[in-house]
């Protein structure tokens, strides 16, 4: 009998083979997702230590003082060390290039003297655009999912407490091809470097460039600049992206926004927003408490207003030919993900993700499906069109739900009275006090 060509097996132990063959097949799909979730996890959990260590306790900072010496000194004397050679260089090929005959490497000299004399500019603009690409403003809105590399070159270059030279990192400047200059990161070290007043020797904290270093290549990052993108991707503020939709699409006319287009409070719902079924409402009125039946906003609707902005949106991230889709997969970890009808699956939200009709059938199929895509995102791979599916449906969700969570604030009550027809037309809605 053959394990390689089932046909020369018994037809009567056939089906018995064919249930071990798919249950061997499943346990070893099974076995590469744990698998890749782990490493996943892995180095996430590594990111969030390198993040972390720029927002060190009080006290974990002045220990680290005391062993470490702080500052930009690891950038001091690395751009004179990359051109303490090209003087003497210079000279030496002006010479050759003076004698007669010409030599005959004549025109790789003269291309060797223009890189000379270009390099300093190229320089200049590779540390502009490596302070731009590698400046971390705000660390709580860094995803610990992107790649552990740059996030550890930011640190390094930027010669945050526990990543100098002494802690084990270092950088240096190389020539690239095509007259292009490489900055290269190495090293490798304990983050935090002291713990409990002692040297961290934990294996566990230990991180590390690749062996032959992470290089940054000023060509690339020339082109990466004029296309406006970026290597370490921040999270956009929600709340920014709410006020947004909410402006755009008018569900809550007369709104007021700060100046970078938060909703404040005030305006007035649009009436046809409201449904015709109440729930009965108890609040206070001249410091007594009353009961008063309160038309429910009808969240279909919101979303229906809210579809041409909510559509731009989601464009800004997920369009192929425009879309900043580092930023949908740092808005997925960061804040969608989080909540909590995307980590319990629903069906409802599922057939819409998956384009289901209604009344279909949900599967283990779908559900693996959903699992699948809504784990934590990676930077490395392209986003599967499930991804972009659950991202499509619960970006909505979430935007949807949270400007439905303001009109059902207590602002809001008196426009929502079915006896109310003068809150209709005129507002009587206090701007919001948070």
């Amino acid at each position: 009998m053959s394990y390689r060509n089932p046909k020369y097996i018994n037809q009567s132990v056939q089906g018995s083979f064919d249930k071990l063959q798919n249950t061997i097949n499943a346990s070893v799909t099974q076995a590469k997702r744990v698998e890749k979730d782990q490493e996943l996890k892995s180095e996430a959990d590594t990111n969030r230590g390198i993040l972390a260590a720029s927002n060190q306790s009080q006290a974990t900072i002045t220990r680290n003082a005391e062993n470490n010496v702080v500052g930009n000194q690891m950038s001091r004397g690395k751009v004179g060390d990359y051109f303490s050679s090209y003087p003497a260089r210079a000279a030496e090929i002006a010479m050759e290039m003076a004698k007669t005959p010409k030599p005959e490497n004549y025109g790789e000299l003269q291309s060797e003297l223009q890189w000379i004399n270009s390099s300093p500019e190229t320089m200049k603009g590779m540390l502009t655009n490596a302070q731009s690409f590698l400046n971390i403003k705000d660390m709580s809105d860094i995803d610990p999912n992107q790649n552990k590399d740059i996030l550890l070159a930011s640190q390094v270059f930027n010669g945050e407490l526990g990543f100098t030279e002494e802690n084990g990192f270092s950088y240096d400047f190389q020539k690239g091809e095509g007259n292009s200059i490489e900055m290269v990161f190495k090293g490798e070290g304990y983050i935090p470097p002291m713990k409990n007043g002692k040297a961290n020797t934990d294996p566990n904290d230990l991180v590390s460039f690749p062996t032959d270093g992470y290089s940054m290549n000023s060509a690339g990052m020339e082109a990466m600049q004029a296309q406006d993108q970026s290597l370490i991707v921040s999270t956009p503020k929600m709340s920014k992206q709410v006020g947004s939709a909410l402006k755009d699409s008018n569900v809550i006319p007369g709104a007021e926004y700060d100046k970078n287009g938060v909703y404040t409070g005030g305006g007035m719902i649009d009436s046809n927003l409201l449904s015709e079924d109440t729930t009965m409402t108890t609040f206070e009125v001249d410091g007594k408490k009353v009961t008063r039946p309160i038309r429910n906003i009808d969240k279909d609707k919101v979303a229906k207003s809210m579809s041409a902005s909510l559509d731009e949106q989601i464009a800004s991230f997920l369009a192929p030919d425009y879309g900043n889709d580092g930023q949908a997969r740092s808005v997925w970890n960061m804040r969608i993900a989080k909540d909590v009808s995307t980590v319990n699956f629903n069906d409802d939200l599922a057939r819409q993700a998956f384009g289901l009709a209604e009344d279909a059938e949900i599967t283990d199929s779908h559900k693996q499906r959903w699992s699948d895509a809504s784990k934590a995102w990676n930077y490395n791979d392209d986003l599967t069109e499930d991804q972009k599916a659950l991202f499509n449906v619960m970006y909505r969700k979430f935007v949807v739900d949270d400007i439905v969570s303001t009109m059902e604030t207590g602002q809001f009550l008196n426009q929502r009275m079915p006896t109310g027809k003068a809150a209709k037309t005129q507002n009587l809605n206090p701007k919001a006090s948070s």
